[in-house]
């Protein structure tokens, strides 16, 4: 299940195309997405927002999500009385181009003859942009740079939680009392980061408990921000190299209380750790965040049960 999971997940690509009206561009544009879904990736076509409200939630949000970016000027109004002609490019597209190096995100850049060279953003970050002057043969263009380039959409710049829903581990935890060491059982339940990068580690990586919900009664369970501890590691913060997932302690159930759910937390104060007891069903959402991520959330169900054998954690379908 978790190998079908990651096989759907491609290589986001930003196409920050022109598509004014009653040209062919929005034609073009779609031909250029259309080629690189073939090619296995998944595009997403910018379109220009009206509102500073649209700007934030699907430019800004789709770019920062994006492996790749896709820059097309095509040829805007004309630049004086220059022979042979000169044209600006596409003012909205620059400022996506802009955004796209502040992010760090490949690019590949093409420009439609008669565009002013170097000009705007173009200029100070030395993109090397190819040259076009047909517009209908841009798309399998574009194809052929994608694949000499290298281009891999089989990565993302992301952090998924997953879990096999049957995973589980036992071992023995230790308590002190007056000297004494005693031992007793637990069960512990994982939930696996993993880093999706091809080659970036994700740095300081904390895990929490963003909501909790009894599914029977439904009604949410008081969750105070607090960080959860990394499975065999004693910091909260923890290095994910790429290609790789890390696991933490989602909680832990005691043998002979197998319907309190306890958790390995960092805190001093018991009103920091949530307070989940009883048989049913439960929401668990947890958040991930790291330096130099995107924040990476998930839902899960827990059934949890009288019989420590029937309780099980599975992703929210």
């Amino acid at each position: 299940m978790l190998k079908d999971h990651l096989n759907e997940l491609r290589a986001r690509v930003f196409i920050s195309c022109g598509q004014a009206k009653e040209t062919d561009e929005v034609q073009v544009a779609s031909g250029i997405a259309s080629r690189l879904q073939e090619l296995g990736f998944d595009p997403y076509v910018a379109v220009q927002e009206q509102t500073l409200r649209g700007i934030k939630e699907n430019i800004f949000g789709q770019l920062s999500n994006s492996e790749y970016f896709i820059f097309v000027d095509f040829k805007r109004d004309r630049l004086g009385s220059t022979k042979p002609p000169l044209h600006r490019g596409s003012l909205f597209s620059h400022q996506e181009l802009a955004i796209a190096s502040f992010l760090e995100i490949p690019v590949l850049a093409m420009q439609e003859s008669g565009v002013k060279q170097d000009d705007g953003i173009l200029h100070f970050l030395q993109a090397n942009a190819i040259s076009f002057t047909d517009r209908h043969l841009l798309p399998n263009v574009i194809a052929d740079k994608v694949q000499e380039r290298g281009w891999n959409p089989r990565w993302r710049n992301q952090l998924i939680l997953e879990r096999e829903p049957a995973q589980f581990s036992d071992a023995n935890r230790v308590e002190y009392s007056q000297g004494q060491q005693r031992y007793f059982p637990g069960r512990f339940f994982h939930i696996d980061v993993r880093n999706l990068h091809r080659d970036k580690t994700a740095t300081n990586c904390y895990a929490y408990m963003e909501r909790a919900i009894n599914l029977d009664t439904s009604t949410e369970i008081p969750v105070r921000a607090v960080e959860f501890k990394w499975a065999g590691y004693i910091l909260p913060n923890a290095h994910i190299p790429p290609a790789t997932a890390r696991r933490f302690d989602a909680f832990w159930i005691a043998h002979d209380l197998p319907t309190k759910m306890q958790f390995n937390v960092y805190s001093d104060a018991t009103d920091y750790i949530p307070a989940i007891e009883g048989e049913g069903q439960y929401e668990l959402s947890y958040l991930i965040l790291a330096d130099n991520f995107p924040p990476s959330r998930r839902s899960f169900i827990l059934t949890l049960s009288k019989s420590l054998a029937l309780t099980r954690l599975a992703p929210h379908p």
